[in-house]
């Protein structure tokens, strides 16, 4: 009797097969996508970098006064909660969240004053192009208080920003203090 395999077990192999390489094939479009979306949050990550790093170096810096840090609160009415945001109060995405994040880090860089009346001259990092990028910038300090928080969050897409990484920094006062009354020290 002679050794062969039937048609049978034939079929059999070519199954097993077919369904290890599908799945292999299935593979690399899962390992595709989780290599674009590492990427963009490396990305994203470096973008926050350059965007909280200058806000935290002018707000920690020790030549700031109380009084300008400590009157960095509201700009306006319509922002209540504070600098920034990426939200309406039910939840949608605002119309341009990108441009409302670079005019917060300009209103909050601008209204930080050094001993002597002088400003800093930190810029939106002109890295990021405004076509490339969506981002969220939020700046919260209540009035009087000693910490000020940042929050930031971009994203390649402007609907996939509530899906981006939050970055999130504390920034406590270490400035000159002209008087002894500081709230949180």
């Amino acid at each position: 009797m002679k050794k062969a395999f039937t048609l049978m077990e034939v079929n059999l192999a070519i199954l097993v097969m077919a369904g290890g390489i599908l799945s292999i094939v299935g593979l690399y479009s899962l390992g595709f996508r989780e290599n674009k979306q590492s990427g963009e949050d490396v990305a994203s990550a470096a973008y926050a970098e350059a965007v909280i790093s200058p806000l935290v170096m002018a707000l920690s810096a020790t030549n700031v006064t109380w009084k300008s840090f400590s009157e960095i609160s509201r700009p306006s009415e319509e922002r209540q909660f504070g600098w920034g945001g990426y939200l309406q109060d039910n939840g949608t995405l605002i119309s341009d969240p990108d441009g409302l994040a670079r005019r917060t880090f300009s209103e909050v860089i601008g209204a930080i004053s050094v001993k002597g009346g002088s400003k800093f001259g930190a810029e939106w990092p002109s890295t990021y192009s405004k076509a490339d990028w969506t981002a969220g910038l939020i700046v919260m300090h209540d009035v009087g208080s000693a910490v000020m928080r940042i929050g930031f969050r971009a994203a390649k897409q402007k609907g996939t920003i509530l899906a981006a990484p939050l970055y999130y920094t504390e920034v406590r006062f270490q400035g000159i203090v002209e008087n002894q009354e500081v709230a949180g020290q």
